[in-house]
């Protein structure tokens, strides 16, 4: 899958794309920022965004996966620690992956999100996943 990362702290960004890679993903990205998210996002197709609920401390990474998906047709997962944050706006995600996670977590969420994206049988999610909806279409 193409996935677009959008996380602001510069090390869990590396760490995740690194790990997406190595799980035979193309990340776009790392975005820092909903600007440069934008940007990656209007450059090309994109399956999937992972998306930090709060960006360079606030919360704009709610109001970027409602544009990616309004705009660009990507559907997102919220990456976060913010749990409520990411309930009071379940209709801008699939779901959410809390923080911290297992590196083997963000794998098995590409999994889930690319089974749900797909129309397929949804594999198990990890203990950190909190699905939000059944199918994005």
């Amino acid at each position: 899958m193409r996935i677009l990362l959008v996380e602001d702290d510069p090390i869990l960004a590396l760490t995740a794309a690194a790990v997406l890679e190595e799980g035979a993903h193309q990340v776009v990205g790392p975005a820092h920022d909903v600007t440069q998210a934008i940007e990656l996002a209007s450059a090309g197709a994109v399956d999937l965004a992972l998306v930090d609920i709060n960006l360079a401390g606030r919360d704009e990474g709610i109001e970027l996966a409602r544009r990616l998906r309004a705009e660009y047709g990507i559907v997102s997962v919220f990456v976060s620690g913010q749990r409520q944050v990411a309930e009071d706006n379940r209709d801008a995600a699939l779901g959410l992956l809390s923080k911290p996670f297992r590196l083997e977590d963000l794998l098995r969420t590409i999994d889930v999100a690319r089974a749900l994206i797909d129309g397929l049988a949804v594999p198990p999610p990890p203990a950190t996943l909190e699905l939000f909806v059944k199918s994005p279409r």
